[in-house]
């Protein structure tokens, strides 16, 4: 891929794509656990319709970056904490406006969330695919299994940087993710598959929506159920990025 630059920012991997024709915005990519960048590649192009989903995005002019995020990151401070550095990097080094696209898959979600809450002036929009929205509901889910608890707890600790897995309790788990008031809410578009199983629609997805609604805050929800499809489900950003783009 042209015009791709690695860097490290603390002991963790990141990196930029560079459109040929810049537009002026960019989109942050916020990997599920695993979605890590190395020295010369990322997770991101691993995947031939993640890495088709960058093309288009390049071909539209925007700005891409990304990070490895400490790996299994759970939404964690630590994790936040570098992607600020990240934002504050690429907007000293690129011509850009200062708010930006997110677009988050998985357990990045915990991480839009984050973002959003903290600091939603830099947001333009977001835009998030069988997210992971509630730290609490997938904690009870894997409750439930004891040998995948186990590993759950332990990727817990080390991602929040517990001294041990006796931290983790229920009322710590619910304290992790802040909630969303309508005030702080950018254009959000999310899109779930019906038969999404890790972090499933009713304790996700349609969780939030709801919360919103309640917050007098209308999001769009899309529920697909056709065959599963990485691209069908990030194809919609491009309109939607768009959309919000008219107001600079």
């Amino acid at each position: 891929m042209k015009h791709v630059r690695y860097f490290r920012i603390g002991d963790q991997w990141n990196v930029l794509y560079l459109p040929e024709q810049p537009s002026g915005f960019a989109v942050c990519l916020i990997g599920d656990n695993g979605m890590t960048v190395t020295s010369n590649s990322s997770e991101w192009l691993h995947h031939p319709e993640k890495e088709q989903f960058i093309q288009d995005l390049l071909k539209r002019g925007y700005t891409v970056f990304a990070s490895s995020l400490y790996d299994k990151h759970w939404g964690s401070p630590k994790a936040f904490e570098l992607l600020e550095h990240l934002y504050h990097f690429i907007l000293k080094r690129e011509i850009l406006n200062k708010k930006i696209h997110l677009f988050a898959e998985g357990a990045g979600g915990l991480l839009a969330l984050r973002w959003i809450h903290t600091h939603s002036e830099q947001i333009r929009s977001c835009y998030l695919i069988n997210p992971c929205l509630s730290l609490s509901s997938y904690y009870e889910q894997e409750r439930e299994n004891k040998l995948y608890y186990k590993r759950f707890v332990k990727e817990l600790e080390l991602a929040y940087d517990l001294k041990s897995e006796r931290d983790i309790q229920e009322d710590w788990v619910r304290n992790q993710v802040p909630a969303l008031t309508c005030g702080q809410c950018p254009p959000l578009s999310i899109h779930c598959h019906v038969q999404e199983k890790r972090f499933p629609l009713h304790a996700h997805s349609r969780a939030l929506q709801k919360q919103l609604a309640a917050d007098g805050c209308l999001i769009n929800l899309r529920i697909h159920s056709n065959e599963r499809s990485f691209y069908k489900e990030a194809q919609s950003a491009f309109p939607f990025y768009q959309k919000y783009e008219e107001v600079l």
